[in-house]
């Protein structure tokens, strides 16, 4: 999967690795040190991650990938969470295809998360765009610095 020239990823590009599987094809992810269904919405994730790992020095040993949680009695899987040194939720990061728009309705969805895992930043983002926000719901140009 490529990006096309009309389509511009709020996150750089990167040197990935890709296979293709039984007439599919998959990218590595560097967290979890293997190969994922390549989706647009995975295409996304991991821009976003190499982004964060990279060039903001976020550390990747941090990093959950599709971690599983229980939100009013239902199964729920954030992307990305990112952990503080203390163990605490950091940052919750809820990744869309560019094509979706991000709406009321995104950010219902991570604020469903943030009930339960009390994160110091949410984060929505369809890779042509992204929504910072603090624990006091305010907005952020970018992405907080790690340290």
């Amino acid at each position: 999967m490529t990006t096309s020239p009309d389509l511009i990823l709020v996150f750089p590009a990167y040197s990935h690795k890709v296979k293709k599987n039984e007439g599919k094809l998959y990218i590595f992810e560097e967290i979890s040190t293997k190969y994922r269904l390549l989706t647009p919405e995975e295409w996304v994730r991991q821009h976003c991650i190499n982004y964060l790992v990279k060039h903001l020095n976020y550390p990747a040993s941090l990093f959950q990938i599709e971690r599983g949680m229980k939100v009013d009695k239902l199964n729920r899987r954030t992307d990305i969470r990112i952990y503080n040194t203390q163990g605490d939720v950091f940052m919750l990061i809820e990744c869309k295809a560019p094509q979706v728009e991000l709406n009321l309705e995104t950010l219902q969805q991570i604020s469903q998360y943030q009930k339960t895992q009390q994160a110091n930043y949410l984060v929505i983002t369809n890779g042509l765009h992204y929504h910072i926000f603090n624990k006091s719901s305010e907005i952020l140009s970018d992405f907080p610095s790690y340290s």
